[in-house]
């Protein structure tokens, strides 16, 4: 009887320590979650307070970088060179780009502008009559001066051409050979022709030529004279014989025929 009363007496302790063994496991669990927990909560709100603290950062830095970019110079968009005078500022104001741009592509436009003009003026030269070619080419200081040094090669080899045939051949000459030069080198150039090449341009003498000026004069004096109604009784084959001599009296001044 003692022996089954201590065996029982002994299982009922064994099972109550088992029971306090579990108990214990388990509030060491439940705290052990709770730690757990706890520390996932902190991480939690220092990771939200990081995040929200780099945002007030960048948010901070982005403000101070457009202060700064406040506080430097505009930039001309084509050279993007700083703008501090005065004509830089007033330039871009006006222009939207720095004044040494703006000045450059005015100048650009002036020398294309020049370029077209002196393209003009050496096709107005090239289309001169010959009369007006010759005042263009001696009628100054400077031209009496290139004639005269033609002239003094003519006469030192032996040729007795008068003045204005000289004139008229190296005229007619420097015409034919015409580059697009300008008024000196043009100069330069004929008073460098061969003696020949401007022989060949010098007209002959002038007495047949001058007898068919006369006979044109006479005959459109008596035009003049003459009423509307006997005009038109003049055959017309007469009137179109004057008017094309008067067109080649020049032609005929101009060159001889090879």
């Amino acid at each position: 009887m003692s022996e089954e009363s201590n065996h029982s007496k002994s299982l009922e302790e064994l099972m109550y320590s088992s029971e306090e063994l579990e108990s214990e496991e388990v509030e060491q669990s439940l705290y052990m979650a709770q730690e757990t927990s706890e520390l996932i909560a902190e991480k939690r709100d220092a990771e939200s307070e990081f995040l929200t603290a780099l945002k007030e950062f960048h948010a901070e830095q982005e403000k101070l970088l457009q202060q700064a970019d406040s506080l430097l110079p505009d930039q001309c968009p084509k050279c993007d060179s700083y703008i501090h005078s005065k004509k830089d500022k007033g330039s871009m104001v006006k222009n939207s780009e720095c004044f040494t741009c703006f000045t450059a592509e005015q100048s650009k436009k002036v020398m294309e502008a020049e370029d077209m003009v002196e393209i003009q003026k050496m096709e107005a030269i090239s289309t001169m009559d010959l009369s007006d070619y010759e005042e263009w080419l001696f009628d100054d200081e400077i031209g009496r001066r290139s004639l005269s040094r033609i002239l003094a090669k003519f006469k030192a080899q032996g040729h007795d051409y008068k003045p204005w045939q000289i004139s008229i051949g190296a005229s007619a000459w420097s015409k034919d050979n015409f580059n697009n030069t300008s008024l000196e080198d043009t100069r330069y150039l004929v008073e460098r022709a061969k003696i020949q090449n401007i022989v060949d341009y010098i007209p002959e003498n002038p007495d047949g030529i001058d007898k068919v000026i006369a006979t044109l004069k006479q005959a459109e004096g008596k035009l003049e004279s003459l009423t509307p109604k006997e005009k038109k009784e003049i055959p017309i084959a007469m009137l179109g014989g004057i008017a094309g001599l008067s067109v080649l009296v020049p032609y005929l001044m101009r060159k001889r025929v090879r």
